[in-house]
């Protein structure tokens, strides 16, 4: 059980709690911020987040290695298994198949402001 964390902020319900997520959600969601964080950034855990460091656009294997390294940061999260089902090398997005024990969702992950 993870505290669901909406438009960058954790989101509360009318009575003022907070809104809580489990299962394919909370699998998404962890993928999502261990994508979006470059290792080493979050003060609070260093290990935290996906080390891009060395990555180019324009290596013809980029996309295989941009798997690889969203895999391992996605390693530690219980059941869970990520694919990247699509690069838009325009948009700079990944679009990420997230499966948590029978549940898949794809989840859209903009690196445009990692990823050159």
């Amino acid at each position: 059980m993870d505290v669901k964390i909406a438009q960058g902020d954790i989101a509360m319900v009318a009575s003022g709690s907070y809104e809580y997520i489990t299962g394919i959600e909370e699998a998404v969601q962890r993928v999502r911020i261990s994508a979006l964080t470059q290792k080493g950034d979050f003060v609070y855990d260093r290990e935290l987040g996906t080390d891009y460091t060395g990555l180019s656009a324009d290596d013809e294997l980029f996309k295989e290695k941009l798997e690889l390294r969203i895999k391992e940061s996605c390693a530690d999260i219980f059941g869970t298994t990520v694919e990247i089902r699509h690069w838009s090398d325009l948009r700079k997005t990944a679009y990420i198949k997230v499966t948590y024990q029978n549940d898949a969702k794809l989840t859209e992950v903009d690196l445009s402001g990692i990823i050159q």
